[in-house]
């Protein structure tokens, strides 16, 4: 597992000095993601202590939203001020990712069919 913890702890480590060398917008945490599933990819596939190391963090996982949650709380004023932005700003973004996730997945299914004559 240890070995599992060390390579994510790397892949962050490589984005968070990617967005910084470049000055990028993006996180660096996220950057390392897309480094970590490209790696994978090219891997094609993962390793126990890896898969080990990213069950132990999915099981606390859901103490990362009880500060959400609190800011939530603690900013209801300024949330119900611009409840009508907010509202429809995730309206919006749902259906755009939703009709990504749709013409995404009619792109690998018809990639998946030509690949398999």
């Amino acid at each position: 597992m240890l070995k599992g913890i060390i390579v994510l702890l790397f892949f962050q480590f490589l984005g968070e000095c990617i967005a910084k060398f470049f000055e990028l917008l993006v996180p660096g945490p996220v950057i390392g993601m897309i480094l970590l599933l490209l790696f994978l990819l090219v891997r094609k596939g993962s390793f126990i202590s890896l898969d080990n190391a990213v069950a132990l963090h999915l099981r606390y996982l859901p103490l990362l939203f009880i500060p959400a949650a609190m800011g939530i709380i603690t900013q209801i004023d300024i949330i119900t001020k611009e409840f009508w932005a907010i509202a429809i700003a995730l309206f919006v973004g749902t259906i755009v990712a939703l009709a990504f996730s749709a013409k995404f997945m009619d792109y690998l299914t018809i990639k998946g069919e030509k690949n398999e004559l």
